[in-house]
């Protein structure tokens, strides 16, 4: 290509003889600098590249900064929260000492990742170069470092540091308390000691939170704005002024309607005067206060927080309509939203509340339930304490929003309340509405009611003992008065003990009466019974019923016969080695075991019900069965924290585990089959009303009868008479450390014999084996049985 000759034209660049290229100079300077402190190295083919820009900072130095523009935009965002600017300010102001902080290449402290240091290479005049170090300017830097500062200062965050990605205050309430131990910091950004100072853009002080002057300033010396991006800079200084200027939404009204519009060309007369009235107002802004804890505020038009000699603002709030809600109704315009939830779990219930007005200020609480409740009556608890707290600043219009179907179905009057426990919540709730003077509830769906859901899960999650924001209070008992469990029947009983005295004087005595019905009566019945001392008991709960009959009768009927032959061939039986091992294990108390299963599916019947959750006491054979639709591990939790709360009513201690294999669970499975077969006779042609037939069924149990606290003392401190003797064999509960290895089904329920070398009033035995190896701990009698050889 010829071109055109230089005589003809050329372009010349014209420099000012004052002007000197001092930007080489400065980025070989830092490069230079970088080398020194490792924190760069020199790169031969990379894949990615970016540009050297140099700006000035604000102490008139200049900053080396690298174009990362098409880097950053290949990049995710990494969504690590950072902190709320207002919340640190506000924690740090009112504070007698504090020190500002700025670690020095904080930045640089941070490693790159070894395969991402080559993608961060930059070029200058003489080589190319890639950070080794976290380098500015890369996307998600301010996250990475926030994480960092995060971990390190865990414990003192909130307490005695804040900490704003690399900007860091300790603050104490008297020099005394103040810490000194600082490390490596750039003396240049930091002030130690001091009362005051700028923190994230505000002057925090013992007196309060001051608006910065460089932030006045900078509002002071813009000029009117000529374009759309000027208005825009104008607007976002003004905004971070917004909690020091009342009415902020108001005021900048005329701003927010210009920048709507697609093309701003001029500034109207209403900006104009808006502009000077806000400069006007910043000439003496006000002093924002923090509160202390518990220290009482008082909530009107704007919170205040009062001093000794004087009230200071603590925040200015305030917001506009959004264009849809400008055409809502007058109440749906004043009326405040009342968003609740309730959780029902194992660890106890809570419930979380979230009260917000027409202008978006929300007041967020969270109760937990000092009582058993089930998840609807959480849900009722829910409701009446919003309403209280409604009440309780005096609240006229509400609308309320749960995400209970049932609940809300209730007070809109489509459901009915069949449960009475049910009606007297509903009852309360809508004596509570009528003091109100407007309201309205919904359902919203859950993911619509996310703020109060986490409310409650809060409590759960977070121990009551912590220092939070949040005030969590604990409910002790229910709105609702706890209706009696019990009627009291009274009746006239000519000496109910009479029959028993009678038996045991025969026991003890051989005396009958004379009359021979009589007599033959009480002998049939005395030998139901043996006489232990001076207490009566039962032969069924001490042996198997029948005793060795059967074999006497078998040997009998072959023709032998002794006059001890029952009693001999019931020794025989007692010394069976096998049926010792092979016994069952005895569940001697009420509530001493209690067995969970799953019935069906059966017959879809109303509500879509087509399984059975049973549960049945070992001990007296107690059953309660509900039906489900469909059964999931939270419905099997919550049928069991009936029976939980239940035991803990009655100071019973309970644990959970699975059997190894239906078998263990047998009395359950037995249960089973006989309510299924008793529904089978109830229902004939319509199988589908088995769940309203399920609450008519009876079942047999062990008839029993509750002793006396002082008989049942003197029963639980009398310690078996085997126990007493030292030298007595025992046989020993198998567990899962000594269930022999392969019998599976086979396994035998008690294993040893062992000898009983210590006993102890309080039930516990030391045990050695047949070689005289001691065990290395006491066992407790319910773990023992006699081993008669």
């Amino acid at each position: 290509m010829t071109g055109i000759h230089p005589s003809v034209a050329s372009h010349r660049l014209n420099i000012l003889p004052s002007s000197r290229p001092i930007q080489q100079k400065i980025i070989q300077d830092e490069v230079d600098k970088l080398l020194e402190a490792e924190f760069i190295r020199e790169v031969e083919y990379p894949e990615w590249l970016a540009n050297v820009v140099v700006v000035p900072k604000k102490e008139g130095k200049w900053r080396v900064c690298i174009d990362y523009t098409n880097l950053n935009n290949a990049c995710p965002k990494y969504s690590f929260p950072l902190p709320r600017i207002d919340q640190i300010v506000d924690s740090t102001a009112r504070q007698g000492m504090l020190s500002f902080l700025d670690a020095f290449s904080g930045y640089h402290q941070i490693p790159m990742g070894p395969d991402d240091e080559e993608k961060t290479t930059f070029i200058i005049s003489h080589g190319l170069y890639c950070y080794k170090v976290m380098s500015f300017r890369l996307k998600n830097v301010d996250a990475t470092n926030q994480r960092l500062m995060t971990k390190i200062f865990k414990p003192l965050v909130g307490r005695t540091v804040e900490v704003y990605i690399d900007d860091i205050v300790v603050k104490s309430r008297t020099r005394d308390e103040h810490a000194l131990h600082l490390r490596e910091l750039n003396p240049s950004k930091c002030a130690f000691g001091v009362s005051a100072g700028k923190f994230l853009g505000f002057m925090v002080s013992q007196r309060g939170i001051e608006v910065s002057p460089d932030q006045v300033k900078a509002v002071m010396e813009t000029p009117p704005p000529r374009s759309k991006k000027e208005l825009q800079r104008l607007t976002s200084k003004l905004v971070t002024l917004g909690r020091f200027i009342a009415q902020f939404t108001d005021e900048l009204q005329p701003f927010f309607l210009m920048l709507r519009k697609a093309d701003t060309t001029g500034w109207t007369n209403s900006c104009q005067s808006t502009f000077e009235k806000i400069k006007h107002y910043l000439t003496q802004p006000p002093i924002l206060s923090s509160p202390f804890p518990r220290e009482k505020l008082y909530i009107a038009v704007l919170f205040r927080c009062p001093t000794h000699k004087e009230q200071k603002p603590i925040y200015y709030v305030s917001r506009a309509l959004a264009n849809a809600e400008t055409r809502y109704s007058k109440i749906e315009q004043t009326a405040l939203a009342l968003q609740v939830d309730g959780a029902s779990r194992s660890s106890g219930s809570e419930i979380g509340l979230l009260l917000q007005s027409p202008t978006k200020e929300q007041l967020e609480q969270s109760n937990r339930l000092g009582f058993p409740a089930s998840n609807n009556e959480v849900e009722y608890e829910a409701i009446l304490s919003g309403l209280n707290l409604a009440l309780a600043l005096v609240v006229s219009k509400l609308r309320i929003y749960s995400n209970s179907q049932l609940v809300v179905r209730h007070v809109q009057e489509e459901y009915g309340a069949k449960d009475k426990r049910m009606a007297r919540y509903l009852t309360k709730v809508r004596d509570t509405l009528q003091q109100l003077g407007k309201s309205t509830i919904e359902k919203i769906p859950r993911t619509d009611n996310v703020r109060a859901d986490a409310l409650a899960g809060i409590v759960a999650s977070l121990p009551i003992k912590d220092v939070i924001l949040l005030p969590i209070y604990v409910q002790t008992v229910p709105f609702i008065k706890e209706a009696p469990t019990c009627s009291t029947i009274k009746g006239s009983q000519k000496d109910g003990q009479e029959w028993k005295e009678v038996i045991a004087r025969y026991l003890r005595t051989g005396s009958l009466p004379d009359e021979p019905k009589q007599a033959h009566k009480i002998r049939v019945q005395a030998a139901r019974f043996t006489l232990i001392g001076e207490h009566l008991y039962k032969r069924s709960f001490i042996g198997p019923y029948l005793r060795g009959r059967s074999l006497a009768h078998r040997a009998h009927s072959r023709g032998y016969y002794w006059s001890t032959m029952k009693k001999d061939v019931a020794a025989y039986i007692k010394k069976c080695d096998k049926c010792q091992r092979h016994a069952p294990i005895p569940h001697p108390l009420a509530f001493c075991a209690m067995g969970v299963d799953i019935v069906g599916p059966l017959p879809v019947a109303t509500a879509q019900k087509k399984f059975m959750l049973v549960a049945t006491n070992y001990f007296s054979k107690w059953v309660e069965a509900e039906a489900y639709a469909n059964i999931k591990d939270k419905d099997v939790t919550k049928f069991v924290i009936t029976f939980r709360n239940f035991y803990s009513k009655l100071k019973i201690q309970n644990s959970y585990f699975t059997p190894r294999y239906p078998q263990i669970n047998g009395q359950v499975e037995a249960t089973n089959k006989t309510l299924v077969t008793a529904l089978k006779k109830r229902l004939e042609q319509a199988k589908a009303k088995w769940v309203e037939e399920l609450p008519g069924i009876g079942l047999p149990t062990i008839r029993t009868e509750a002793k006396g606290q002082s008989d049942g003392s003197m029963e639980l401190e009398r310690n078996l008479d085997w126990a007493d003797e030292v030298g007595t064999l025992v046989l020993r509960k198998v567990f899962e450390n000594t269930v022999e290895r392969g019998a599976k089904k086979f396994q035998a329920n008690w294993e040893s014999p062992y000898i009983v070398t210590k006993a102890s009033k309080s039930g516990a035995y030391h045990l050695q084996k047949l070689d005289g190896t001691p065990l290395l701990r006491p066992w407790n009698v319910s773990n023992l049985r006699q081993y008669y050889q």
